[in-house]
């Protein structure tokens, strides 16, 4: 009964080990007596990196000036450690005595699913006779929260304010006659800058969006 009133935690973490990872935000919303100790396992379970070769700052924003290292080891709870309900609290994964995170190793029987998830091509309509198993599998058994849902299908991160482009983007991927489109088109990168090129960017995205392992990108 108490759980169902329990002040939640809006945690907002930025990874910035590596220049890939340090535009992308992962979010955590927690109970606030949630311990330390599982704040970081929380962490490291969103972000695939082993449990303790990461430090967790404290950062407010894009400002990585003034930051305080937050105690993997204490007995706290974050609400104790100076975490504040209903607003966002800001942190930085950083490295660990200078060296990157261990990223967390995939599970043995992901193996089995890689054909599927190379496979770039057409999704069938629902219901429709086809090869379905060339994209919907069953099996996804990913240990990390990121991990693809069940059912299948990978979200957008919402650039701030994006919500509407995003939902336009998904509705075009789902869209068969112009997604498979899209996907006979050939870039000819003599005539054009492929960073500029929207229909490559957008095959890029569809492509991200069909094979992806994360449950957003």
């Amino acid at each position: 009964e108490s759980a169902a009133e329990e002040p939640r935690v809006l945690c907002i973490i930025q990874d910035t080990t590596n220049s890939k990872t340090v535009n992308e935000r992962v979010t955590l919303n927690l109970p606030a007596s949630t311990p330390l100790k599982k704040l970081f396992e929380d962490v490291a379970s969103k972000v695939g990196y082993v449990n303790g070769t990461f430090d967790l700052m404290w950062g407010n924003g894009d400002n990585m000036a003034d930051t305080t290292p937050i105690d993997q080891n204490s007995d706290k709870t974050i609400l104790d450690a100076g975490f504040e309900p209903g607003k966002k609290n800001f942190v930085h994964l950083t490295d660990k005595d200078g060296e990157q995170p261990h990223i967390m190793p995939e599970e043995s029987g992901a193996t089995d699913d890689s054909a599927q998830d190379r496979f770039i091509g057409p999704l069938p309509r629902e219901g429709s006779v086809g090869c379905t198993n060339d994209y919907v599998s069953q099996s996804y058994s990913y240990s990390s929260v990121l991990s693809k849902s069940e059912t299948g299908y990978v979200g957008l991160v919402n650039q701030a304010m994006t919500c509407y482009l995003n939902s336009l983007l998904q509705t075009l991927f789902m869209t068969p006659e112009f997604r498979n489109a899209l996907y006979k088109w050939e870039f000819e990168e003599s005539e054009e800058d492929p960073v500029t090129s929207i229909p490559y960017q957008l095959q890029r995205l569809f492509v991200l969006l069909q094979t992806s392992k994360k449950r957003a990108i």
